[in-house]
């Protein structure tokens, strides 16, 4: 006789970058447990790898997960973790003031976040068209997940390569008045021909894309318990809450 499965409820979101509605799942124990066993390998590749896995999985609808924007897959997992393990999460924080080595270790606040209040943050000043010099300028898409973890080396740091890897990537195409020129039809080398011949200023605007791209954020405050100081903590990113 077949033992009784559970019925999984479903529930609904906006991907935030597209504004389509998919439906979802929680997460189920063997899905978390691989998520642990992600977690604690520290290896950022198979961390990304099981996220993307678990998002595929619990997302209902026809979805392409590697072409998600970072900030589209980090609002889902947010999400698919809220239905699958509580609404909220606890977190501790540190005290920005210096109390001593033995207070040090008691000026700790412990947070409880709700995670249904962790949204995608837009800056007014975002766009991804940008002019660059007479009629010539690019038009941007965002970064999957993969090509932003290349961004920074193993030990945290900023690779410059990298960065000029991120910004070719996420090109969807240049125009020149009307005329119009994909980037995946143009060879490496005609992209980075392209991008290493711009001005600093220029490329600055196109770097003013990435540090406006919307993000999952939410603001925490919090008090110290030893000397009773305010906090005002902004988290960004899924390494914030659930590192």
């Amino acid at each position: 006789m077949a033992l009784p499965m559970n019925t999984m409820p479903t529930f609904n979101l906006k991907v935030p970058s597209t504004g389509k509605t998919v439906k979802y799942r929680p997460f189920v124990v063997k899905e978390e447990k691989a998520l642990l066993i992600a977690n604690q390998s520290e290896d950022l590749k198979v961390m990304v790898d099981t996220l993307k896995s678990v998002i595929k999985a619990c997302v209902l609808d026809d979805i392409d997960v590697d072409s998600l924007a970072t900030f589209d897959l980090e609002y889902i997992f947010t999400r698919i973790r809220g239905k699958s393990v509580g609404e909220t999460i606890d977190l501790l924080f540190q005290c920005d003031e210096d109390h001593g080595e033995q207070l040090n270790k008691k000026a700790v606040a412990k947070v409880s976040v709700d995670i249904g209040a962790i949204d995608v943050t837009r800056n007014p000043e975002h766009t991804n068209k940008i002019d660059l010099f007479g009629d010539v300028g690019v038009v941007m898409k965002y970064p999957t997940i993969d090509i932003s973890k290349e961004i920074e080396n193993s030990d945290g740091t900023t690779n410059v390569d990298n960065i000029f890897k991120v910004v070719m990537t996420s090109i969807d195409f240049i125009y020149q008045g009307s005329d119009v020129y994909y980037a995946n039809e143009q060879t490496k080398e005609e992209l980075s021909q392209f991008v290493n011949n711009l001005t600093s200023e220029q490329f600055g605007r196109i770097q003013k894309f990435f540090e406006t791209m919307p993000k999952l954020s939410t603001t925490v405050e919090y008090t110290c318990p030893v000397c009773g100081k305010e906090h005002k903590r902004v988290l960004e990113g899924l390494n914030n809450f659930f590192s």
